[in-house]
């Protein structure tokens, strides 16, 4: 899990700074991993995505728009009175982060890792969790077994079978 406080400038001109938290579990990761099968995964997919990134210079769009997506699928709250939860939802079901994209706090963290001000190797080793090879193809080989050796991500992030 990442904490990041983020100083940002508000629409009114008011210095302000907010804590953001970003996570992915090893569930969420094997959703992307299965978004990704084509490509060889999500290991493959990162590695062609940044093979030839030259340090300060932004990425070429198929990297910005997975940078934006592991944003996206990570930005949570912890609530106060439960540390023990992180929420990515609302009480209806829909996504946090929709409100959170819609502010400078977003702007300013998206472009700072986009321009090489914030890493992008410490936001992924910190979103990102461990997973060891082994563990994921002893689940992927269960899918198979189990005939859901299919699924994918639809794309509100809900694991449907790929019919």
């Amino acid at each position: 899990m990442l904490r990041k406080v983020i100083k940002y400038t508000d629409y009114d001109g008011n210095q302000c700074e907010t804590e953001a938290y970003f996570n992915l579990t090893k569930t969420e990761c094997m959703d992307l991993d299965l978004m990704y099968e084509s490509e060889g995964g999500l290991l493959n997919h990162l590695k062609s995505l940044f093979a030839n990134r030259i340090d300060g210079e932004i990425p070429k769009k198929p990297a910005v728009d997975f940078i934006k997506l592991l944003v996206e699928r990570s930005y949570g709250v912890r609530p106060k009175e439960d540390r023990s939860l992180f929420i990515k939802e609302d009480d209806d079901g829909k996504p946090l982060f929709r409100k959170f994209k819609h502010t400078p706090a977003y702007d300013n963290f998206v472009y700072a890792l986009l321009s090489g001000e914030e890493s992008l190797d410490d936001f992924a080793t910190n979103v990102l969790p461990y997973v060891p090879e082994a563990d994921f193809e002893e689940t992927k080989k269960r899918l198979e077994q189990e005939g859901l050796d299919g699924i994918l991500s639809n794309n509100n992030g809900t694991v449907v079978p790929n019919n």
